[in-house]
């Protein structure tokens, strides 16, 4: 049996045809899906950037609004400095009232408030005032700060703390101006 020899001639034409084809085609795989499958992997990457942000918001908003509430009712950092008067000799027994009401302010507890009377000067200008005070520093200063508001308080002379089992307690010897 003889071979017979099959010739296949393709014609200039549609090779050029194909080739032309076929660069499109890479052309178009090279320069529009591999760049645009590298922007979505970008894009991707953004998009879930911003859920974890969004969540993390979503998470921390009540807090935020709690401290936004609390630094609105922040206190004001003008302290009170009223003109500077005197006690009427007849309104000293008033002191502990007075002393129990300005620790209730700042959340502190007054144990005692005692006039010292043998602290009397020979003018009878100044009294001393032997405080105990329960509470902790914070609310130590908020009383300092009341005391502050007081026009008859002349001058704390001294201030000593003690540990307690329960709270901090502060002793305070401060002069009230009587007239």
């Amino acid at each position: 049996m003889a071979e017979t020899k099959q010739n296949l001639k393709i014609p200039q034409r549609s090779l050029s045809y194909i080739g032309l084809c076929l660069t499109g085609v890479l052309l178009f795989i090279f320069l529009g899906i591999i760049p645009s499958g590298r922007t979505m992997a970008k894009l991707s990457a953004k998009t879930e950037d911003v859920r974890f942000r969004i969540e993390e918001q979503r998470v921390l908003a009540p807090f935020y609004l709690s401290l936004k509430d609390k630094s609105e009712k922040k206190d004001s950092d003008v302290l009170p400095l009223p003109a500077r008067g005197k006690l009427a000799q007849t309104d000293i027994d008033t002191l502990p009232l007075v002393f129990s009401t300005a620790a209730r302010k700042s959340g502190m507890s007054l144990a005692s408030a005692i006039p010292n009377p043998n602290t009397m000067t020979a003018g009878g200008q100044f009294l001393s005032v032997n405080t105990v005070l329960r509470g902790n520093f914070l609310d130590l200063r908020k009383f300092l700060i009341n005391l502050g508001a007081i026009p008859y308080i002349q001058h704390i002379e001294e201030i000593s703390i003690q540990q307690k089992p329960d709270a901090l307690e502060f002793s305070l010897k401060i002069w009230v101006a009587v007239g």
